[in-house]
């Protein structure tokens, strides 16, 4: 379904759905029961390099090139808000367990925690020393993980 590489992928909590980041600067919402494409969400201009999909699995959210984030709705595929901050790629992006924050990770070198209902950005967290390629978010919230080309992991306490 896609015309170009596809860079990230995840699947819905209730197991239904998958969803799909492309270089040709669009996301793909999967049934993947039937393998078919439910619907196709653009609004990205440069390839997208990350998503993830809500605990509640009704939204989206994808990195791409450049410095964008967005949040998707996945019921109608409607672009609900951008996200700026970033100075360079958005390489990795992940929604904490309830849904109401998110964490990016750039080439920037720093990852960023975002309010989701607000599009506000929380908290910069720096410490690497090049480009950030991975962020998890932990299942209670309370940290995040994050890997770069500095051959480092790092351990953040996002709340207390």
């Amino acid at each position: 379904g896609h015309s170009e590489g596809v860079s990230s992928v995840q699947i819905s909590p209730d197991g239904r759905y998958g969803l799909s980041g492309n270089w040709d600067n669009t996301l793909k919402y999967w049934d993947l029961q039937t393998g078919k494409c439910v619907r196709t969400l653009t609004g990205h201009t440069s390839n997208v390099l990350s998503v993830a999909i809500s605990p509640d699995g009704r939204y989206g959210l994808s990195g791409s090139v450049g410095d964008l984030l967005k949040t998707w709705d996945l019921q109608t595929g409607k672009c609900l808000r951008t996200l700026t901050g970033h100075t360079h790629d958005v390489r990795s992006v992940s929604i904490s367990p309830d849904g109401k924050t998110a964490l990016s990770g750039s080439t920037d070198s720093s990852l960023k925690s975002w309010d989701l209902a607000t599009g506000k950005c929380l908290r910069t967290l720096t410490g690497h020393t090049g480009r950030v390629y991975s962020v998890a978010i932990s299942p209670d919230g309370k940290f995040a993980l994050s890997g770069g080309e500095d051959k480092t992991l790092k351990l953040w306490r996002l709340k207390e």
